[in-house]
């Protein structure tokens, strides 16, 4: 089950905490289960800061189905954030989320597999994504997949049927 933290949230009371009941009801009717919540800090980030207290309910019932997991539930919920130091503290200890890994950005041979996916398909010149990708460190996937489209709209817009290196190059100043 994957979800996206914002979609919990609304301006009306009690709707958030009842979509978190309702994807954790539907989680534990199956025999296994992981719960994937994307931009965790959207709900997650630490209460009281937040004046209609819709969040801090939202994430008050995060809490709670967090904790009540029997031992014969198998769900997995795994969460994802780039704002780690707004989280309520709350939701980091044990028997929560409790482990954090940090996905670095990617090495220069994941930088060029990456702008091979997002190249498939365009009509690439004499370009070198190698030399591209020793060119980009600490760009991350979604950095590199936006670099290739610019790239491509120089491209278009100086009328040629073909991405030529100066469109990276181009590209990369403007990301």
């Amino acid at each position: 089950f994957a979800q996206s933290a914002s979609s919990f949230v609304e301006m009306f009371v009690g709707l958030g905490a009842a979509r978190i009941r309702r994807l954790f009801r539907q989680a534990r009717k199956q025999t296994r289960a992981v719960i994937f919540i994307d931009e965790l800090d959207a709900v997650g980030a630490t209460r009281g800061k937040d004046i209609s207290g819709e969040k801090d309910q939202t994430l008050n019932q995060l809490l709670v189905e967090l904790d009540g997991f029997s031992s014969h539930d198998e769900i997995v919920v795994i969460a994802a954030s780039n704002l780690l130091d707004k989280l309520d503290p709350a939701l980091l200890r044990p028997g929560r989320f409790d482990r954090q890994i940090f996905v670095s950005p990617p090495d220069v041979a994941g930088r060029e597999a990456i702008m091979k996916v997002h190249t498939k398909g365009k009509p690439l010149g004499n370009v070198d994504l190698s030399l591209i990708a020793r060119q980009t460190s600490g760009l991350t996937g979604a950095d590199l997949a936006n670099l290739c489209n610019e790239a491509a709209i120089f491209a278009a817009r100086a009328g040629r049927e073909f991405i030529a290196h100066a469109d990276f190059d181009a590209a990369l100043e403007r990301v």
